[in-house]
């Protein structure tokens, strides 16, 4: 008699389904990482990323060929030297059409053209501009203004108008003013209405500051150096590389106001030293 062989239990499968469910869920929650870690985007980050990435899928490089990924050319450091080289093009173009103005006018060393690494300034000699002791503008003033303006207008740059003066208080023979400090404000206020009435220059992009005889280029010791002392300046300012932002814009928390300073004086006080009049 055949001895019949006793089958085998068969194994429990009601729950292989959790292992598809498993890898579901663990894919789900990576594809949702995904999308939290690119909700804020780091721009360097992300080229660094988008450059490994180029660099690791590149058959040259799987083929042993060197390849320079877009991390290394398009990183912080190379976004910032390139608005550096713009910045120094544009600032160059800027002089050097300013120091044409210059030339053409034949007035020599009474306008001055000079780039630094903040902008460009050219300075208007206060005896090409006024008249002695006054903020009353000569002839032909109003022409060379709007002839310094032109370049200006095609840059979206800042331009701030800064007077100056000598040292020697105005004579009361030939000037109204009180002091340096008026006839500067003046003179800064009358050049900013020529730009704007004359040369259509937009006024959001102005702005004025008086130095008053306070930063001089040379020494007040002499008729001709006070002369040199006594100008307008147009500053045009350019963007430095290192205040573009890399990745999103944070605020940095500042202390907490003190009592009675936040900005409007208490009852009965008076505002604090220095604060614009």
């Amino acid at each position: 008699m055949a001895l019949k062989s006793t089958p085998k239990p068969e194994k429990d499968r009601s729950e292989r389904w959790l292992l598809t469910y498993a890898d579901l869920i663990t894919l789900l929650m990576v594809f949702f990482v995904v999308l939290y870690s690119f909700a804020t985007i780091d721009v360097k980050k992300f080229l660094n990323l988008k450059g490994s990435l180029d660099k690791a899928f590149n058959t040259g490089v799987l083929a042993g060929i060197a390849n320079q990924g877009l991390n290394q050319q398009l990183s912080g450091a190379s976004v910032q030297e390139q608005i550096a080289a713009a910045n120094e093009n544009a600032k160059a173009s800027v002089a050097s059409q300013l120091q044409k103005i210059a030339q053409a006018t034949g007035a020599g060393e009474s306008i001055q053209v000079v780039q630094t690494a903040e902008g460009v300034t050219v300075s208007l000699s206060a005896n090409l501009l006024f008249q002695s002791g006054t903020a009353q503008l000569k002839p032909g003033a109003l022409a060379l203004i709007t002839a310094v303006a032109q370049p200006l207008e095609t840059i979206p740059n800042p331009v701030q108008v800064v007077a100056n003066t000598d040292d020697l208080p105005p004579a009361p023979t030939n000037s109204n003013f009180k002091d340096n400090w008026q006839l500067g404000n003046a003179r800064g206020y009358t050049v900013l209405r020529a730009l704007v009435d004359e040369a259509k220059f937009p006024e959001k992009r102005l702005s004025i500051r008086n130095n008053g005889p306070y930063k001089p280029l040379f020494p007040n010791n002499s008729p001709e150096n006070r002369a040199k002392n006594r100008r307008v300046d147009l500053f045009i300012s350019f963007p430095r590389p290192q205040d573009q932002p890399i990745g999103p814009a944070f605020a940095v928390p500042g202390p907490a106001p003190l009592p009675g300073l936040s900005g409007t004086p208490a009852a009965g006080g008076t505002a604090p030293a220095g604060a614009s009049q």
